[in-house]
């Protein structure tokens, strides 16, 4: 097969992905899918002619993260030159080559192409997929990081040799060709991600089956050559498919020397939402220890030496038998390998995780130890700055699954079953052999399971475990039969940092960036200028607070656009940085420490804030420190200063504590979670007035009914209201509609706490001013006598600057608020109020004068910082908080929501917007109104109304006369038509602002 369809199907692929406008992603998906599905089908004769050999080349091509076997050593800088010399190129075409280090020139493969697009036709014959794939073995031959079994017979060669393969076969290619082999070699096709299983099973629809038992493209493609399975056709009607499956059911097993495929996991975010999962089925729950995949094979016919028998895959595929020797003896001693008593009489396939333990502390240490007694590729790497290793300490062994013995196929069994045949299978060894703690709970009883699952929750915690893994019971590891259509197919990890409020978290200077084209690709957002942001933590806090001297940072981290900064984060700090950025080598007012080779392109002079959420501590690579692992930005602050971040002193002590053993006993930090998810399910159930995820749904308050007419066609439509009987009712029920019970035995002690609590805006108060990855909202409860509703929910379509056409004019002049007292309207007949359209119906709100129903709220940066203000005052209306003034610059429509609550707000026309500021502070609230009046380049039709924010100690009752309203007014914007700008109109002297002079008119 020629390799030009197979850079055709890649580049609609690229299409699909980059779309305008953007595609959704359920269609985008379908979209995708039924592209690669059309492709094999139309080359369904070609692939036919493949056979094994040509079958491997092509899922190898399509799929290259599938194979980690192969280890090219290749970067974008180092193919860039690789390139340049095996084409030949000149100095101005080798320019062009490296553009993909600036942002907006696209990647590697882009600029290959762009440079051949200037030369002449390409040489003939044309490339075929199996060359590729031999040039690609052919460069993994000569990188040591390869498996074993490729590097074991290769070929010395030089770079020059490399350089010719790859010139020789660039020369026979076109430049669209030319452009994905470049992403191939590096192993990553950004912007398009190709489905593996949409790939797999257009090539063949058992071929994923297959891989699940032996997991390996060549095993499964020689598989289908099996005599019982060369007949089935590749895509049969549907409904045959499962008879086709049993059929093959009894010629796939498990091979000793090719890894196993994992099940599928999904992530639990919270205890409900693991209890939602589980159901009403039995489970495993198994602790989770922080260490290292293993994949256990024993061959007993390979040796004679039970030593040279055990070969060990690592999580991602690879043989790391030789690296994760320091193992081979207690796996000879717990297996009883060589011995009479042996219980593996042929062959073996078992699972563990490989941990450090430590005699001296009867413990497993943190995972960072693992790299001081494993190697990669017969390397030692990242050890530099590790303490020597103890002798106390040493590899160990904690099992937890068997899927092979001798000829019994165990992983078609339960786990239950494959647990008891692995308790005989080997024999403890205190501190080096062990077994993963797991215990059977029946979710069908729903109050047990639950404080069952908490409190196993809890003390894997306290015992410093990553957390739990849920396996269903009665279910095999894979099973190529049927199985109904309820029954778990998934494994569920509950891990502290996958929930709200438990993870290790941060906040973190963001103090310079770099840019990475793959990625920037791969993001999603256009514009990009940085893809990674680089963290750092002041090293003297004391000076710098005290006689403000020149901060120095210690760089401890860096997090990258790729799954670890959410798409509204990056593009706010792609957005505010660019005015802060200074170029490489510039003075940025601060010194920075690096432990490591880090390549920083800009710096900020102002560094941002960003909220940081890790899984644990643990010392990176070559580092001295402590740090978060796996860190994630979650939320971007943008009302706290640099000051206010956590530094190196900090971080290390948090780091400690939570890496030690507690101080106090097991029991007793146990207790100390235990109570901490207690109390994070009590708020929630407080908030959301039901009891249990199930009474959730069956649960039905009394509603009252009310009736009123539409607007537009005349028709009577009820609506529910909570009565304020309904409302102190909300957090109970009655007994026969719950199947368990809460954690607070008497729930009625709490409603008037939850009625306080539920009332408050849709976002937490200290948490408005930042920009979030994921921001969910909830309904709330009524509070006290009077409530203003919350806006319902309108499509984004008509978010413009103007009145909507159906408004008549009664209506128009209806919503219009009075003139600004001293304000002549009948002087300056050019003036007209700023459009004000119909709000969503507020006849939910009791208080039928309160300012803040219906509204969208922006508070000033000099009142933000106030709880008393933000939470205890504002947090009793359910009015939207705008955390910047730029979600209402309208331009165009062009500019795009940072947040969903920002959404929610431009997704009402008619919300009146509202700005709180602090009138004695003169020159905070100039600013505030400057800023207003800059919106949407100073043309702005909406209309804006500035007060004071004491107007919310007078709106307690949720009910303020205009009168009244009048005394805290600040001012508001108005549409001049004649100049086509907006102005801001006011009484007070010292708040007269005009947008193009910025000063006093």
């Amino acid at each position: 097969m020629l390799f030009s369809r197979v850079a055709a199907l890649l580049s609609q692929l690229e299409g699909i992905e980059t779309h305008d406008p953007p595609l959704l992603p359920r269609i985008k998906d379908e979209a995708a899918r039924g592209l690669v599905e059309r492709w094999f089908k139309s080359n369904r004769q070609a692939i036919r002619e493949l056979e094994v050999t040509g079958g491997v080349a092509l899922l190898s091509t399509l799929l290259p993260e599938f194979r980690t076997d192969r280890v090219y050593g290749l970067q974008a800088p180092t193919l860039g030159r690789m390139l340049s010399r095996s084409l030949c190129l000149s100095a101005t075409r080798t320019k062009d080559l490296q553009a993909y280090r600036e942002p907006g020139r696209g990647d590697l493969g882009q600029c290959v192409e762009r440079v051949l697009k200037g030369g002449g036709p390409p040489a003939t014959p044309a490339v075929t997929v199996v060359e590729i794939d031999q040039v690609l073995l052919s460069l993994a031959e000569q990188c040591h990081f390869s498996d074993p079994t490729i590097t074991a017979n290769a070929p010395r060669s030089s770079s020059r040799d490399k350089d010719e393969l790859i010139g020789r076969l660039l020369k026979r290619m076109s430049p669209i060709e030319a452009k994905w082999l470049v992403r191939l070699i590096l192993k990553d096709f950004s912007p398009v991600t190709v489905d593996d299983k949409a790939v797999l099973r257009s090539y063949h629809f058992l071929l994923p089956d297959l891989l699940r038992f032996q997991n390996d493209f060549e095993a499964g493609l020689r598989l289908l050559q099996e005599p019982k399975l060369r007949d089935i056709p590749p895509q049969p009607d549907r409904r045959s498919e499962s008879g086709y499956r049993a059929h093959a059911a009894s010629a796939v097993q498990p091979v000793v020397g090719v890894k196993v495929g994992r099940p599928d996991f999904r992530k639990a975010w919270s205890i409900e939402h693991c209890l939602n999962m589980l159901g009403s089925h039995q489970w495993v729950l198994e602790r989770k220890y922080d260490g290292e995949y293993c994949e256990i094979h024993i061959d007993m016919s390979l040796s004679r030496d039970p030593g040279k028998c055990i070969k060990i895959f690592s999580k991602s595929g690879k043989d790391s038998t030789q690296d994760r020797r320091k193992i081979h003896q207690t796996l000879v001693e717990c297996l009883r390998l060589g011995q009479t008593d042996c219980k593996i009489k042929s062959r073996a396939i078992l699972l563990g995780e490989l941990v450090v333990y430590s005699d001296k502390e009867h413990r497993v240490l943190p995972f960072d130890q693992i790299r001081k007694h494993v190697w990669r590729s017969g390397v030692s790497l990242g050890t530099e700055a590790d303490s020597p290793t103890g002798t106390h300490e040493h590899l160990a062994i904690v099992f937890y699954d068997l899927l092979l013995w001798d000829d019994e196929v165990v992983l078609i069994r339960p786990i239950e079953e494959r647990r008891q045949w692995l308790r005989e299978i080997y024999s403890k060894l205190q501190g080096r052999a062990m077994s993963s703690e797991w215990k059977i709970v029946d979710f069908s009883d729903t109050k047990r399971a639950r404080n069952m699952l908490i409190q196993q929750f809890a003390a894997s915690i306290a015992q410093r475990c990553e957390g739990l893994v849920l396996k269903p019971c009665n279910v095999p590891y894979f099973s190529l039969g049927s199985s109904p259509p309820d029954e778990p197919r998934t494994f569920i990890k509950l891990k502290k940092d996958y929930m709200a409020g438990f993870g290790d978290d941060g906040d973190y200077a963001v103090i310079g960036a770099s840019y990475h084209a793959q990625r920037a690709l791969d993001a999603g957002v256009s514009g990009l200028k940085w893809t990674d942001f680089h963290l750092g933590c002041l090293l003297n806090t004391d000076e710098v607070l005290r006689f403000n001297a020149r901060p120095s940072y210690q760089l401890v981290g860096t997090v990258t656009s790729h799954a670890c900064i959410p798409k509204p984060i990056l593009k706010a700090l792609n957005t505010f940085g660019a005015p802060l950025a200074t170029i490489t080598g510039a003075d940025a007012g601060y010194d920075i420490k690096t432990d490591n080779h880090v390549r920083i392109d800009a710096t900020f002079i102002i560094p941002f804030v960003l909220e940081v959420l890790g899984s644990g501590y643990d010392k990176p690579s070559n580092c001295a420190f402590y740090m978060l692992r796996h860190a994630r930005g979650k939320k971007l602050h943008q009302d706290r200063s640099w000051r206010d971040c956590i530094t190196f002193a900090e971080l290390q002590e948090k780091a400690l504590a939570a890496r030690n053993h507690p101080s106090e006993s097991e029991s007793q930090e146990t207790r100390k979670w235990l109570a901490k998810i207690e109390e994070k399910l009590k708020r929630r159930l407080d908030r959301d007035g039901t009891l249990t995820p199930r009474s959730r749904k069956i649960a039905t308050p009394i509603v009252v009914h009310s009736e009123r007419t539409s607007a537009t066609n005349g028709t009577t439509v009820s609506r529910s209201h909570p009565s304020p009987t309904d409302r102190s009712l909300r957090g109970t029920f009655r007994k026969n509609e719950l199947e368990g019970s809460t954690l607070v035995e008497k729930q009625t002690h709490h409603i008037a706490r939850s009625l306080k609590r539920t009332a408050g805006t849709p976002c937490p108060a200290p948490k408005r001013h930042c920009v979030t990855g994921l921001d969910k909202s909830h309904n709330h409860i009524a509070s006290g006598k009077h409530f203003c509703a919350v806006p319902k929910a309108y499509p984004l379509v008509d978010i413009t600057n103007q009145t909507s056409s159906h408004l008549g004019a009664q209506e128009n002049s209806a919503l219009q608020d009075p003139p600004v007292k001293g304000f002549n309207r009948q002087n300056t007949p050019t003036l007209q109020p700023a459009f004000f359209p119909t709000p969503p119906s507020s006849a939910g709100c009791t208080g039928a004068r309160c300012p803040f129903a219906d509204s969208v709220v922006h508070i000033a940066p000099c009142v933000s910082s106030m709880p008393y203000i933000t939470q205890d005052l504002l947090g009793s209306h359910s009015a939207v908080i705008a955390s910047s003034l730029q979600h209402w610059n309208r331009d165009s429509n062009a500019y795009k929501p940072m947040t969903e609550t920002v959404s929610e707000s431009q997704s009402h026309v008619g919300l009146r917007k509202l700005v709180l500021v602090e009138s004695k502070r003169v020159t905070g609230t100039r600013d505030v109104v400057q800023q207003v009046l800059s919106l949407n380049q100073g043309r702005l039709k909406e209309r804006i109304e500035v007060y004071d924010w004491r107007m919310l100690e007078r709106c307690v009752e949720h009910e303020m006369s205009h009168q009244e309203l009048k005394r805290f007014q600040i001012g508001a914007t108005m549409f001049n038509q004649g100049t086509k700008r907006t102005m801001f109109v006011t009484t007070i002297p010292h708040f007269v602002v005009d947008y193009e002079s910025g000063g006093e008119t």
